[in-house]
C-alpha cells in the first residue's frame, strides 16, 4: 500500500465523521469559538453561539481570526503577513525546511494493559500522521515542518481539542501523550513538557523504534 493511501486510511480513523459537529472559529490567540457562522464580511465574522442558536448574533474582528472550520469539513484560513517577517510561518501554515530538523520526543507513560491502545498523533497542516505512540514508550521524531503547528491526537476517535506548538529548526521538544476518560469517551491529550520533567517521565520507559 502506497504512503498516500496509508495516510488516507489512517486519517479516516483519526478524523471520523461527526468529529466536528459545528463550525469552529479559531482566533489568532488560540481561543476556539464553537458557533454557526452566518457571515464572513470584509472586516468581521458574524456568528451564533452553538449552544444558543436562537440567541443574539455576535461578531468578531476578522483580523483576530486565524481560521474557520466549517461543519462540512471546509476551512477558511486568514493569513497574517508582515514585510519584516518573511521567514516566519503563519499560524497553522508550516514553512519549508530551512535549517536542521527539530527533535520532538513523544512520551507516553506506562499504564495497565487495558489502557494500551495506540495514541495517534497527527497534524492538520500538513495533513499527516506523525506517530502512533505505544503504551509505556517514547519516540524521537526528526521533524522538518516549522512554525505554529496544529497537533491533534486520537485513540478511537479524534479529540476535538487542538494543541498548538511553535516548532523551530534545531530545537528539542517533549510532548507528553496520555489517555483520559471524558464521560463515556476515551480521549487522547497532549502536553508540552520542559526537559527536566520530560526526562523524569521517560525514566524506565522503552524507546519506540518505529513511528507507525
Amino acid at each position: 500500500m502506497g504512503k498516500a493511501i496509508y495516510l488516507a486510511c489512517a486519517l479516516i480513523l483519526l478524523f471520523p465523521l461527526g468529529a466536528f459537529p459545528q463550525d469552529e472559529i479559531i482566533l489568532s490567540n488560540g481561543d476556539i469559538i464553537k458557533a454557526k457562522v452566518e457571515e464572513v464580511g470584509i472586516s468581521e465574522v458574524k456568528y451564533k453561539k452553538w449552544d444558543n442558536l436562537e440567541g443574539p448574533t455576535y461578531s468578531t474582528a476578522k483580523k483576530e481570526v486565524f481560521m474557520i472550520k466549517y461543519e462540512n469539513g471546509n476551512k477558511d484560513i486568514f493569513p497574517k503577513s508582515s514585510p519584516s517577517e518573511k521567514a516566519e510561518a503563519t499560524p497553522g501554515q508550516p514553512v519549508v525546511a530551512t535549517g536542521p530538523p527539530a527533535e520532538i520526543f513523544f512520551i507516553r507513560p506506562k499504564k495497565l494493559a487495558g489502557s494500551s491502545p495506540e495514541i495517534i498523533v497527527g497534524t492538520i497542516m500538513p495533513d499527516e500522521v506523525v506517530v502512533k505512540v505505544r503504551n509505556g514508550r517514547w519516540y524521537k521524531a526528526m521533524y522538518l515542518n516549522f512554525g505554529e503547528i496544529e497537533f491533534v491526537a486520537g485513540v478511537y476517535s479524534i479529540n476535538p481539542e487542538v494543541f498548538w506548538y511553535k516548532i523551530d529548526p534545531g530545537k528539542t521538544y517533549y510532548i507528553f501523550c496520555t489517555i483520559k476518560n471524558k464521560g463515556f469517551k476515551v480521549m487522547a491529550e497532549l502536553k508540552m513538557l520542559d526537559e527536566s520533567t520530560a526526562k523524569r517521565e521517560m525514566n524506565g520507559l522503552k524507546e519506540q523504534l518505529k513511528a507507525k
